[in-house]
């Protein structure tokens, strides 16, 4: 029998759910509502017929929104012993002023227990704890401060020997130049943009690109490398 054939009465119950007596006013879309009990807690509510045969198993408003959280909980300790990055969870904590789950999570660089959205850990917007975070920002800017040298970044032309993803050619420092049907070979260096050249194949430009790589950012950090050692190793590693 479908739902909507069955008729409610008073007095009876369906499931978890009591009959009192219909409500003296319908809800707002004019159907009729009835005054309900709930087993589960004894709390007094109302419910449209059709939303009494539909919760029967799970009870009033405030029960419903408990089952709903109970099983947001069981799905936050899903992730317990999990690692994401440098985090490992352990367990739920609370729900922020937001609903997000906030769970217990063990930062592995560190050691320190925290408290951490789930959510912020799933995304990988924490990797690990504030802490650990603030000091990995301190000793970037102290890089960073220190891989500036002679008006140049050492980052800055170590990344640049790599293909720039949003290059029109797919290859850094060489662009089509569209008026003469020609690929243009060019390269960066203290400020400056020193041309290399036009050239009918892209290979060739490419060629001019690479030797002048070499001649150029090659030959300046193999000098950083030899003068700062240290400092180069730093930079390897936060760069990786």
């Amino acid at each position: 029998m479908r739902k909507s054939q069955i008729k409610l009465k008073d007095g009876s119950s369906y499931g978890v759910i009591t009959l009192m007596s219909v409500a003296e006013e319908p809800s707002s879309n004019k159907v009729k509502k009835w005054n309900c009990k709930c087993k589960k807690c004894n709390k007094l509510f109302q419910y449209t017929g059709s939303q009494v045969l539909k919760y029967q198993t799970v009870g009033c408003p405030d029960c419903r929104e408990k089952i709903k959280t109970e099983q947001r909980i069981i799905k936050a300790n899903s992730y317990s012993d999990m690692v994401f990055n440098n985090l490992k969870v352990i367990v739920f904590d609370h729900f922020d002023k937001k609903n997000m789950p906030v769970v217990q999570c063990q930062c592995l660089k560190c050691g320190a227990i925290v408290k951490i959205s789930l959510y912020k850990i799933l995304s990988g917007e924490s990797k690990q704890c504030f802490n650990c975070s603030k000091k990995n920002l301190k000793i970037g800017k102290e890089i960073i401060s220190k891989a500036f040298v002679d008006n140049t970044s050492i980052i800055a032309i170590d990344g640049r020997r790599k293909t720039n993803k949003n290059s029109t050619t797919k290859v850094t420092g060489v662009s089509y130049y569209a008026k003469y049907g020609k690929y243009r070979a060019y390269i960066n260096f203290q400020r400056k943009q020193y041309y290399l050249g036009l050239y009918e194949k892209i290979d060739d430009a490419l060629k001019a690109r690479k030797s002048a790589e070499e001649n150029i950012y090659g030959n300046f950090l193999k000098w950083y490398q030899d003068t700062y050692p240290e400092e180069w190793k730093r930079i390897k590693m936060k760069t990786k």
